[in-house]
C-alpha cells in the first residue's frame, strides 16, 4: 500500500505583503524603494515548510521611491531596464527549516542573469483570518550585490566618493494565503 505525501498550496497575499529595498546614497543615507506588485506561490508539505517549492515574480515596473524622475532611471537600461526585463524571478532549489527559521537557496534571476541566492526568513507564525482562511507569515532581511546582475551605472561625486553603494539591502514582509 503506497502513502502520498500531501501537500498544501499557498499563495502571497499582496495586500498584506511588501518587498523593500535600500541602497546607500553618497554612501552616506539609505534611499528605499518598494515593489508594489508580485506574486508566488509556495507547495509545502502538509506538516510544514520543509521541502517547500517557492516561486515569486516581482514586476520592476511596479517599483516605487517616492521620486518618479528616480522610479524612471531604476526602470532604464542604467538599473533594470524594464522594457527588456519586466520581472525579476526566484524558485527555490532547496528549503529547510530549524526552529522558526527557514533557510531557504535558489536561482533568483535579474535582467536575465541567473544567480544562485540564499536567504534566511523568519517563521513568524500562522493562523486564520477573521474570514476563516489560513495564513502563515514570514520575514527576511538580506543583501544583495547589484553587479551580481549587471546593474553598475553609478558617479563619482566629490573626486572621491560614489554615488550608490554596490550593496543593496532587501526585507520582505510575507503573508501567505493557504489555497488548499
Amino acid at each position: 500500500m503506497s502513502t502520498s505525501v500531501k501537500q498544501a498550496t499557498w499563495a502571497i497575499d499582496p495586500i498584506h505583503s511588501t518587498i523593500r529595498f535600500d541602497a546607500k546614497y553618497l554612501l552616506i543615507t539609505s534611499v528605499s524603494g518598494w515593489f508594489r506588485e508580485f506574486e508566488g506561490t509556495v507547495v509545502s508539505g502538509q506538516d510544514g515548510f520543509c521541502n517547500s517549492e517557492i516561486n515569486l515574480t516581482i514586476y520592476v515596473n511596479a517599483l516605487t521611491t517616492g521620486n518618479e524622475e528616480r522610479d524612471n532611471h531604476l526602470r532604464s537600461p542604467d538599473f533594470f531596464d524594464a522594457r527588456q526585463f519586466p520581472m525579476i524571478q526566484f524558485r527555490s532549489t532547496g528549503v529547510t527549516m530549524q526552529d522558526k527559521n527557514i533557510h531557504v537557496t535558489g536561482i533568483l534571476t535579474v535582467k536575465g542573469i541567473e544567480h544562485p541566492f540564499s536567504f534566511t526568513a523568519n517563521f513568524l507564525g500562522m493562523c486564520a483570518d477573521p474570514m476563516g482562511n489560513t495564513k502563515a507569515a514570514f520575514d527576511m532581511d538580506t543583501v544583495l550585490n547589484r553587479k551580481d546582475f549587471n546593474i553598475t551605472w553609478n558617479q563619482l561625486f566629490d573626486k572621491n566618493g560614489l554615488l550608490l553603494s554596490d550593496e543593496v539591502k532587501v526585507h520582505c514582509d510575507l503573508q501567505l494565503l493557504k489555497l488548499s
